[in-house]
C-alpha cells in the first residue's frame, strides 16, 4: 500500500496497553500531520487498511471515526476518506542582521541527532579557508537539525581543535554557539555564500527530500575574536521549511554576484 509502510504496520502491536483501533489512528494522524497525507488525498477504504494492517474493519472504522471527529478527515458515503487538515509546516526564519543571536537561538529551540564526529583531515577547500596546512587534523560532524521532529537542515563541520566540550555529548545537548562561548571564543566575523543546490542521495534520504529536489545551501567561515577562521561549514536547507530573512541598506550590505 503506498500511503502506509512495513515502519508504520510494525507500529501496530497487541501486545501493548493501547487498543489498536488507537494504534492506528496514531500512525494516520503522524501521516496527516507531517505532510505524508495532505488536505484532499484520499485514503484507502476501510477493507485495503484493515488487510494491510491485519486488523479488523471496526478496528479501522473505529480509528477513522475520531480522526473525523478531531477534523482530521471527513467521510461521505459513497465518496471514502478524504483528508481535511491543512498542511501547514513551520518555517524557521534566519534574519540576517543579529545573525550570531538568531543561529544561537535557533540551536536552542530545535533539536539535533549527531550522524558522525570524527577527527580527519580537511578537504583542501577547508584547509585554505581556515589557513592551515593540509595534513592538520580537524574535527569534522554530520548533524541534522530538526524541528517538531522533522528534518530542515543537515549540517557539516569542519573545526579546528579548541578545547573540551566540543564532543559528540555537547553537540548533542547545546548549539555550536553556545558550545563557543563557554570555551572562551566569541566570533568576531562570519563570512557566508548561498546558493541553491539539488539534493544528492544522501542528502534526499536524510532530509526525506527526493533526489534532485532544490535545496538552500550556505557555506558559512567563522572567525574568532582574534580574526582566525576556526569553523567551516556547509548548511543544506529544506526551503520549505527555511528561511533567510534579509532587511539590508545599501551602506551595510555587500553583495558579489557571480556569471
Amino acid at each position: 500500500m503506498r500511503l502506509f509502510n512495513a515502519e508504520d504496520r510494525a507500529n501496530l502491536r497487541p501486545d501493548q496497553p493501547a487498543p489498536l483501533y488507537h494504534q492506528l489512528y496514531l500512525v494516520v494522524k503522524r501521516k496527516i500531520e507531517g505532510g505524508d497525507l495532505r488536505q484532499g488525498a484520499l485514503l484507502p477504504a476501510e477493507k485495503e487498511i484493515a488487510l494491510y494492517f491485519n486488523v479488523s474493519r471496526i478496528t479501522v472504522k473505529r480509528a477513522l471515526d475520531d480522526l473525523e471527529a478531531e477534523g482530521y478527515v471527513s467521510r461521505h458515503r459513497g465518496r471514502g476518506t478524504h483528508v481535511t487538515y491543512k498542511y501547514e509546516p513551520k518555517v524557521l526564519r534566519a534574519p540576517l542582521n543579529n545573525m550570531l543571536e538568531s543561529l544561537a537561538v535557533m540551536g536552542r529551540e530545535t533539536q539535533v541527532r549527531l550522524i558522525e564526529f570524527a577527527k580527519v583531515t580537511p578537504p583542501p577547500q577547508v584547509a585554505d579557508a581556515l589557513r592551515i596546512a593540509p595534513d592538520s587534523l580537524v574535527e569534522r560532524a554530520t548533524r541534522l537539525r530538526l524541528s517538531e521532529g522533522l528534518p530542515f537542515a543537515h549540517y557539516i563541520s569542519w573545526t579546528l581543535p579548541i578545547g573540551p566540550g566540543l564532543d559528540p555529548e555537547g553537540l548533542k545537548s547545546a548549539s555550536r554557539l553556545d558550545l563557543f562561548r563557554r570555551l572562551g571564543i566569541h566570533l568576531k566575523e562570519i563570512d557566508q555564500v548561498i546558493t541553491a543546490v539539488a539534493a544528492d542521495t544522501t542528502l534526499a534520504q536524510r532530509l526525506i527530500v527526493r533526489v534532485g529536489d532544490p535545496l538552500l545551501q550556505v557555506i558559512r567561515i567563522a572567525c574568532d575574536q582574534r580574526n582566525r577562521p576556526i569553523d567551516y561549514l556547509i548548511s543544506c536547507y529544506r526551503p520549505d521549511r527555511f528561511q533567510y530573512h534579509m532587511k539590508m541598506s545599501a551602506s551595510d550590505v555587500m553583495v558579489r554576484g557571480k556569471r
